[in-house]
């Protein structure tokens, strides 16, 4: 099982972004393969599209679509308080999303 990060995301629908390239062949690598997203990536994901790239709101609402339907879509709320234990404890200040797609991926086993 795979786990797909916002910004493998971002690389991949947004043919203009510098990774665009480096994505399209971690999904060729990847295809076929079981691959999950969060509730938490999709936020992610669009927010950097709404706020970073600045995508016309036309492919933000496709790809939002998208992520919705072509994964499986994890409910990660419950990961919320783990997580926070996580953040007080890391010398290394990791932002809260990154520490929760850790322990999320830790609980359920995901490695990739």
């Amino acid at each position: 099982m795979i786990f797909l990060d916002a910004n493998y995301l971002v690389s991949y629908y947004i043919n203009t972004e510098y990774h665009h390239k480096r994505a399209l062949k971690i999904y060729q690598e990847i295809e076929g393969k079981e691959q999950i997203i969060s509730k938490s990536i999709i936020a992610e994901t669009i927010n950097i599209l709404h706020n970073k790239i600045k995508a016309n709101f036309q492919d933000i609402e496709k790809i939002y679509n998208e992520l919705n339907s072509k994964y499986p879509v994890i409910e990660d709320q419950h990961f919320y308080d783990r997580t926070i234990f996580r953040v007080l404890k890391d010398k290394k200040r990791l932002p809260f999303f990154d520490n929760l797609y850790i322990v999320l991926m830790k609980e359920l086993g995901i490695k990739k």
